[in-house]
């Protein structure tokens, strides 16, 4: 195949893609529905600030899930993030000179999952769960209990302005880096080992590929974006507590597996991770509008993760079905003979 026809392939959308592109039309009906006010520019060019965060973790985790591995601790090391930045901010440290530091912090603490994980051999959920409780008594210690708000405007200035007064910068970062992962992912020689991995470690090991290398490199990505992830937050809700993200781990995980990322690994892409994102964006914007409370919202992304695990399960059974019927019927109506 040529590098051309592997393009074409590649941005060529599955039959899930277009099911979530169905699926985020209809959301955005039922909400136009609800509210008049839905279908205007500034609304919805605003409302895409409720999916920037979560999305950022969301894109970390996918490259974790590819590799058949999983990481909750990733609003944990967010909330890292934003008392790092609440501490340099006090500090008197200009922006340029903490956005490093803290990327580099929270890289390090998503390469140390990546670490208990790949190189001692623990199952990832039982020490990202450790992590993300050791993670969110960090960020207590780090910043109090009482929080920060006296953050210097240039740290306020990624999440909070809006670029010719309509388009927020934070969506600008996001969509930046949503194609960068993209890149990396899809067309990189580390995303296609990222695949490998995930497929089948053991016979990627014995292709080559270092597959403890692999899994902690994607795990020090996912807490590097988290860390971007806390620039977005103090810019947009102008403050930095302990508890930041606390609970926001069930979309970032809806929005990964409903996104077609397999659960178990080797399968996924960006596009619908994206996809997914707009879908519980607009969904989230709707039960707004309807004010549908809390619980009920966690009701719907709970129900949607499960469809997501149980897709590819589905999907496998049909195939499975489908094959097996045209075993029988030897492709042709007629009896396969041996």
């Amino acid at each position: 195949m040529t590098l051309t026809r592997a393009r074409q392939t590649t941005l060529r959308l599955s039959a899930w893609e277009r099911t979530l592109v169905v699926l985020i039309l209809l959301a955005a009906a039922w909400s136009a529905h609800l509210s008049p006010y839905y279908l205007s520019l500034d609304q919805i060019l605003e409302s895409t600030r409720q999916f920037i965060i979560p999305g950022l973790l969301a894109l970390g985790l996918m490259i974790v899930v590819v590799t058949a591995e999983i990481d909750i601790s990733l609003a944990s090391i967010l909330a890292v993030g934003t008392v790092l930045f609440a501490r340099l901010s006090a500090a008197g440290v200009p922006l340029p000179g903490a956005v490093p530091i803290v990327i580099l912090c929270c890289t390090f603490l998503g390469a140390l999952n990546g670490f208990l994980v790949a190189r001692l051999g623990l199952p990832s959920l039982a020490v990202t769960l450790g992590t993300m409780g050791a993670y969110r008594g960090l960020a207590f210690i780090i910043g109090s209990e009482m929080g920060y708000t006296g953050f210097n405007d240039r740290y306020l200035f990624p999440g909070s302005v809006d670029v010719l007064g309509i388009v927020p910068m934070s969506l600008i970062v996001f969509v930046f880096i949503a194609l960068a992962m993209s890149f990396l992912i899809h067309e990189t020689v580390f995303g296609r080992r990222c695949f490998a991995v995930g497929r089948n470690k053991d016979a990627a090991w014995i292709a080559g590929i270092n597959v403890t290398q692999i899994k902690i490199s994607s795990y020090a990505i996912a807490g590097g974006l988290a860390a971007i992830a806390a620039l977005i937050w103090i810019g947009q809700y102008g403050s930095a507590r302990g508890d930041n993200a606390d609970g926001a781990i069930l979309f970032v995980v809806t929005a990964v597996v409903l996104g077609g990322v397999d659960i178990n690994g080797g399968r996924g892409s960006v596009l619908g991770v994206i996809l997914a994102l707009l879908l519980l964006g607009t969904l989230r914007n709707g039960m707004g509008l309807a004010n549908v409370g809390g619980p009920v919202q966690t009701v719907v992304f709970g129900a949607l993760l499960t469809l997501g695990v149980l897709r590819p399960v589905g999907l496998r059974a049909s195939q499975f079905l489908r094959s097996t019927f045209f075993f029988r019927k030897g492709g042709t109506g007629r009896r396969l003979r041996i």
